[in-house]
Order: C-alpha cells, then structure tokens, then sequence
C-alpha cells in the first residue's frame, strides 16, 4: 500500500505541472503502470464533440470512433448511473444487448483490451467525461486490488478530469498562455540541480520517488527545447527564470 500511496501522490504532483495534452498523457500513463495496469483512457463529451486522451494503440481508437463504437459503448452510457466505477470484462460479450454491442467486445479483444474499470464522470447540460484503465489479462491480484481500492480509484478519474477541465486542453492556443514555460515545480527541481543536489536529494526534499524528479526535469528540458539537463539549467539561468 505504501508504494500504491507514492504512486497516487507523484500523480497528483505530475498534475500540478500538466499542461498540453502529451503532458496529461504522460502522467496518466505512469499511474496506471504503477497501479499494475496496462492502458489508460480519458473520454470528454463536451458541446464540440468528444475529446480522448489515452494510451490505447492508436489504431483501436481510430477503429473505435470509425465504427461509431462511442456511441453504444456500454460504459459510457448512462453516466448518471448509481454506480459510479463500472467495472467490465470484454469476454463477457453474451451479455451484450446488440448485435454491435457484441462487435465491440469482439474487437477489444482482438486489440487485447480484456478488462478494466472506468470512472463515470457526470457533467451538467448532457456533458459527461469518463476515466479508464484497462490490462489485457485478468488477475485475482488485480481484481482483488480494485476490490480494495475502489475509492482511491475513483478519486484518481475525479482529479485527472478536473486538472484536464482546468487546463482547458485545445481552447487556447501555446501562444496564448502567458507566463514562465516552466511550471514552479519544474523550476524548483533545475534550481536545485544548479545547487548540486542529486535527485534522490530533490525527491527527499518533494516527499516523492526519484522518478517523479525525473518526470519534471525531463519535462523542463522539453519546454525549455534544451539538448541535455545541464544545457537546461544553463538556458533557464539566462532567461531569469530559476527562484
């Protein structure tokens, strides 16, 4: 449980200095391989059409919206549904209630997305967003750690799809946002790499793993277009923009 916590806390950290779609991918996508699952999946339905941010291999989801699959997606229907978590298993395509529906389930599996959960999200005016992760194969580990964790888990869709909604991803363009390219965290971790400290120093310091200081250097050399760590360091010193 205690690396289960770590993971839940680096996650709500890495939010923190999320701000483009590959940044949101990013993160989720290290959650769920620290949660023990495969692929993650956020779905937004919003005025504008649906909006997906996801690991999923990318010629599923093409398939997926081809085949107008979003549409009969059980577990995406009813999003004011009781339940909140849906749990799914895609072998279960008996109890599918079309012809489709069955097609579906068929497909997933044809790709190896077995089984999962997904957060229902809820929104006014029709809107809804929904919070997936998916393996392809089914564990008594895994059902066992869902089971036990069902709260934690909703609480991770909850905030994935409020940081996501915050960011307002593809209503403003890059060169609409103001301010410093460097969230304060990243510019944190460069200042005290300029200092000298080790990451295992700087993960001490946050009350995070060492990967997680690896996750906002990497991200800060990325915005700041640096060639190596070092050269990030250099350019944000010369632009003022280290504390």
């Amino acid at each position: 449980m205690k690396n289960v916590k770590r993971a839940c806390d680096e996650f709500v950290d890495c939010l923190h200095s999320a701000h483009t779609e590959d940044d949101f991918r990013r993160v989720a996508e290290r959650t769920a391989h620290a949660l023990g699952f495969r692929w993650f999946a956020y779905y937004g339905h919003r005025a504008n059409g649906p909006k997906l941010i996801s690991s999923y291999p990318k010629s599923w989801t093409s398939h997926y919206f081809r085949e107008g699959y979003h549409n009969i997606d059980p577990v995406l229907q009813e999003p004011r549904n009781t339940r909140r978590m849906f749990l799914w298993d895609g072998r279960e395509a008996r109890s599918a209630k079309s012809a489709k529906e069955r097609r579906l389930f068929d497909d997933a599996l044809s790709f190896k997305i077995r089984t999962g959960l997904t957060v229902r999200i809820p929104s006014s005016q029709n809107q809804f967003a929904a919070f997936t992760l998916a393996v392809d194969d089914r564990s008594l580990g895994l059902d066992r750690f869902i089971e036990t964790s069902q709260d934690m888990l909703e609480r991770i869709g909850l905030t994935y799809h409020a940081h996501v909604n915050a960011a307002r991803i593809g209503r403003m363009s890059p060169e609409g946002q103001q301010g410093s390219p460097l969230t304060q965290r990243e510019r944190q971790c460069l200042a005290w790499i300029s200092d000298g400290k080790t990451m295992q120093d700087i993960a001490e310091l946050l009350g995070v793993s060492s990967r997680g200081v690896k996750y906002h250097l990497d991200n800060a050399r990325r915005n700041l277009a640096a060639l190596t760590l070092p050269h990030a360091v250099a350019l944000a010193l010369r632009q003022g923009l280290l504390p």
